[in-house]
């Protein structure tokens, strides 16, 4: 009897789905996330919907499940079908151990060409690393110095994520140099990775991360700093932005 095909499955699933959206929305939606995947439109809720549903293999033993769905995410070229996998992986990673999901999920940076996927990941890379730090950080370490963009902003988002998702955060010290490496980082994505980590750092260690932002609110650039202080109080902004605009004159 011939495997079953589960990619097919799963993509002929969104397939199904994708004639609500126009040739426009598509175009505008694949320029927004800015991906080179096909992107068939289908909307945030009924993709959670499929991920939620299940699909022919979703009785399947765990394990296996996690094999199809690395499969999906390593051969899929459509953006949805990889969203998918990251669902799946949103759903059960607290069911999982760290080290198994960890084997997995540390392939995946290769495969990310946008913001949404990279995104999603971090999400799933923070929990990992706040169960795991003495086996995700050095993987964080080695991706802060990669050639790959994406694998340098995963090491400043995926350090903490959303700080209100973590019960706890690794100390500031072991923290920072990561974000204070890629100051200067040339690439518009890891520069809005740095602001996000900044500001979720901020939100862990604020007198500590205040004093950074004085310190270097000349190297920090605009992209960054947007994100950085979004959540500084109006005085606190103020002085940052008379640092910056007397830095500019000079």
């Amino acid at each position: 009897m011939a495997k079953p095909d589960y990619l097919k499955e799963v993509e002929k699933t969104i397939r199904a789905s994708s004639g609500k959206a126009s040739a426009a929305d598509v175009a505008f939606l694949k320029k927004y996330v800015g991906t080179q995947y096909d992107i068939l439109g289908v909307n945030s809720p009924t993709i959670r919907a499929f991920s939620k549903a299940g699909f022919s293999f979703s009785t399947l033993d765990f394990s296996e499940q996690i094999a199809v769905w690395n499969t999906i995410w390593q051969k899929s070229s459509l953006h949805e079908a990889m969203t998918l996998a990251i669902l799946f992986w949103e759903r059960n990673i607290h069911k999982v151990d760290g080290h198994a999901s960890w084997v997995h999920l540390k392939t995946w940076t290769g495969k990310i060409d946008n913001w949404a996927h990279s995104d999603g990941l971090s999400n799933l890379y923070s929990h990992l690393l706040e169960r795991k730090p003495s086996m995700v950080l050095p993987e964080l370490k080695k991706w802060n110095k990669s050639k790959n963009p994406w694998e340098r902003r995963q090491s400043v988002v995926g350090l903490i994520y959303y700080y209100r998702k973590r019960k706890e955060v690794l100390p500031y010290s072991t923290l920072i140099p990561l974000v204070e490496h890629l100051l200067d980082d040339k690439d518009y994505f890891v520069q809005k990775g740095v602001g996000w980590a900044l500001r979720e750092l901020d939100n862990a260690y604020h007198k500590e991360t205040f004093q950074f932002l004085k310190k270097n609110f000349a190297r920090i650039t605009g992209i960054a700093f947007a994100a950085a202080a979004e959540k500084l109080s109006p005085k606190e902004k103020e002085e940052l932005k008379v640092l910056r605009k007397k830095a500019r004159k000079k």
